[in-house]
């Protein structure tokens, strides 16, 4: 017997705001017991029909192991529902959808949630420093841009491309949005930044490097969640899926070859075991830690690294609501957002195909490809 398909139902969060700011005396639990909650209210799901929620966090609340169980109780939840809590760093919120997806797959579970949140208002300046290497993700990617050529004109444009995307998806966007404090819209794209702004900033992390606080992800505050059924649980209750989850893939590199590199293991394996070419593909979504790791990303896979060439990549199909540099990256809870606003833009376009690309610290990788079809 095939196993059951894994549909994407609907997916919310909030507002993702800078650290320190509106949401600075939040912290994780009460940003993700609104997320969930918000989510099952929003869309009508009956909380008893929901079996187990997968949740993740970098940055762990004190005296919370386990965010996850404590959110089914603050949220008041059934207690019945099965919670874990899941840390990956910035692929924490795929992981999640994938403990979820494995066991609707299973047979295990028909109904369940997932997400992730991070409060990076309460981060140190040692979580951003990769253990291993004692370099920060930033002073990596600054070696990773002068391994690929990587010039700063082209990554101030990737950084005005996120900015004017998601300006532009705005009201697109509000569907996702679960408002939080008066906060109804992220605050961090700019309608107001150009290349000659951008162009002003002085580098970051090394005095001649072009990483600037432009064309980085900003550290921010947010959570979000996903909710996921089998299909055939989504007929019986009269739900239209806005994607499917067609493969999801994982791996890994040595640091020293590019702590963001991975994605170009990762992207590459999972279209061939989807037998789906990229030019197939009709959504990328490519997650913005920098716009310097974006641009050695799609170098390697158009040019073969670690793997076959994968073809020219169209920049109009890449990012269309914008990404991490404009709206905002709190750890776990990007690959919920990533996730959600690619579903509902496939079922926006009736899109075949939609591809997800995350790095993430650990030189690691998570890549999703979800189907219409």
């Amino acid at each position: 017997m095939s196993e059951p398909r894994v549909a994407i139902i609907a997916g919310g969060r909030t507002p993702f705001v800078k650290a320190g700011k509106a949401f600075k005396d939040l912290g994780p639990l009460k940003l993700a017991c609104h997320t969930v909650k918000g989510l099952i209210d929003r869309h009508d799901v009956d909380p008893a029909a929901v079996e187990a929620l997968a949740y993740g966090v970098v940055l762990p609340e004190p005296g919370r192991p386990n965010l996850a169980r404590e959110i089914v109780f603050e949220a008041g939840l059934p207690r019945s529902i099965e919670a874990q809590t899941i840390s990956s760093y910035c692929i924490t919120g795929l992981r999640t959808i994938t403990v979820i997806a494995d066991a609707i797959a299973r047979g295990r579970i028909e109904v369940g949630c997932a997400g992730g949140v991070d409060s990076l208002s309460h981060s140190s300046p040692d979580t951003f420093r990769e253990p291993t290497t004692g370099l920060s993700m930033g002073e990596h990617t600054e070696l990773t841009r002068k391994a690929w050529n990587i010039a700063r004109k082209r990554q101030d444009e990737i950084a005005l491309a996120s900015h004017r995307n998601a300006i532009a998806a705005r009201e697109r966007l509000s569907s996702e949005l679960l408002p939080l404090l008066g906060m109804e819209h992220d605050p961090g794209p700019r309608p107001d930044t150009s290349l000659e702004a951008l162009a002003a900033l002085k580098p970051v992390f090394e005095e001649n490097g072009t990483l600037t606080a432009g064309n980085s992800s900003p550290l921010t505050d947010g959570a979000a969640a996903v909710l996921l059924m089998s299909e055939q649980r989504a007929k019986i209750e009269g739900r239209e899926p806005l994607a499917f989850i067609r493969a999801m893939e994982y791996g890994a590199i040595d640091p020293e070859e590019g702590l963001l590199m991975a994605p170009t293991v990762v992207v590459p394996r999972l279209l061939a075991r989807a037998s789906v070419k990229l030019e197939a593909v009709d959504l990328i979504e490519i997650h913005e830690a920098f716009a310097a790791q974006v641009l050695a990303n799609v170098k390697a896979w158009e040019q073969g690294w670690k793997a076959a060439p994968l073809g020219p990549v169209d920049f109009a199909r890449v990012n269309v609501s914008g990404s991490s540099i404009a709206v905002g990256h709190p750890w776990s809870a990007t690959g919920g957002r990533i996730v959600t606003t690619l579903a509902y833009e496939m079922s926006r376009r009736d899109a075949s195909y939609g591809l997800v690309s995350i790095c993430a610290a650990g030189a690691m990788a998570g890549a999703f490809l979800l189907e219409r079809s």
